[in-house]
C-alpha cells in the first residue's frame, strides 16, 4: 500500500463489538427499532459509519500497517512530519529513499510516538530532506497492533448514542451534538437527550489526546 497524504482505513470493519454497544443501552427502551435481533442488526449496521467518524476525529485509524511503502513530499528541513497524513505512531522504519537515493540508517532518529523523522546534524545523506514533490520514499510499521480500549469505548458510546437518537423517535425540537464534522442528531426535550450528548461529549473527550476535535452543540 502507497500513501499519497491520506490515511488508511485499514481492514478493520469496527473498533468495537455489538456486545460492547448493548452494554451501554441496558434499560433502554428500544422497542422502536425492533425485537433484540433487529436491534442487533441495526448496531451491526452503525459499525462502519461510526468507525469512520472515529478516524476522522483522530486523524488516523487504528490499525496495525506492516512495511507499507510511504510517498511524501521533500520538507526541505531536517525533519519529516507523518503525523499530519495520519501515520502515526511510527514504529519501525525499514528503508528511507530520497529521489532515489537511499538513507543510511545511522543518518537518521525515529520520534515514534509524534511520527517524525529527523536527520542527524553528522548525516552523510546531507543535513535536510530535499525539497520535492512525491520524492520520498520509505517502508515503514505504524499503527496500533491492538485497538486502545478508550477507542473502541468512545465508538461504542457514537453508536449507542445514535441507537437511542432512533428509538427515541421523536422528531421535533432537533437538536445537534457535533464533534468536527461528525454530528448526532436528536429531540432537544426527549427522553434520551442527555445521555445522547453524555455519550457523544464522553467519546470526544476520549479522541481528543489524539488530535485536537472542535465541539459544539447547536
Amino acid at each position: 500500500m502507497v500513501a499519497y497524504g491520506v490515511f488508511s482505513t485499514g481492514s478493520i470493519n469496527s473498533y468495537c463489538s455489538v456486545a460492547q454497544v448493548l452494554a451501554l443501552l441496558v434499560g433502554y427502551d428500544l422497542s422502536r427499532i425492533g425485537d433484540s435481533p433487529a436491534v442487533n442488526d441495526r448496531i451491526e449496521q452503525l459499525l462502519g459509519t461510526t468507525r469512520q467518524a472515529v478516524d476522522t476525529l483522530a486523524g488516523h485509524d487504528f490499525a496495525w500497517h506492516a512495511d507499507e511503502q510511504i510517498t511524501v513530499d521533500g520538507s526541505g528541513t531536517a525533519r519529516l512530519s507523518l503525523a499530519p497524513l495520519g501515520i502515526v505512531p511510527l514504529s519501525a522504519v525499514q528503508q528511507i529513499a530520497i529521489s532515489g537515493r537511499e538513507v543510511p540508517a545511522d543518518d537518521y532518529v525515529v520520534y515514534g510516538q509524534v511520527g517524525e523523522i529527523r536527520l542527524r546534524p553528522s548525516a552523510s545523506i546531507g543535513s535536510y530532506f530535499t525539497s520535492g514533490l512525491q520524492n520520498i520514499e520509505l517502508v515503514a510499521d505504524w499503527g496500533y497492533s491492538q485497538v486502545p480500549g478508550e477507542v473502541s469505548l468512545a465508538q461504542a458510546k457514537l453508536t449507542a448514542a445514535q441507537v437511542l437518537g432512533e428509538a427515541a423517535g421523536e422528531t421535533r425540537q432537533t437538536a445537534t451534538v457535533r464533534i468536527g464534522d461528525y454530528a448526532v442528531h436528536y429531540a432537544r426535550e426527549g427522553k434520551y437527550g442527555g445521555v445522547i450528548q453524555h455519550f457523544t461529549e464522553e467519546a470526544a473527550a476520549a479522541l481528543r489526546p489524539y488530535r485536537g476535535i472542535d465541539m459544539a452543540a447547536v
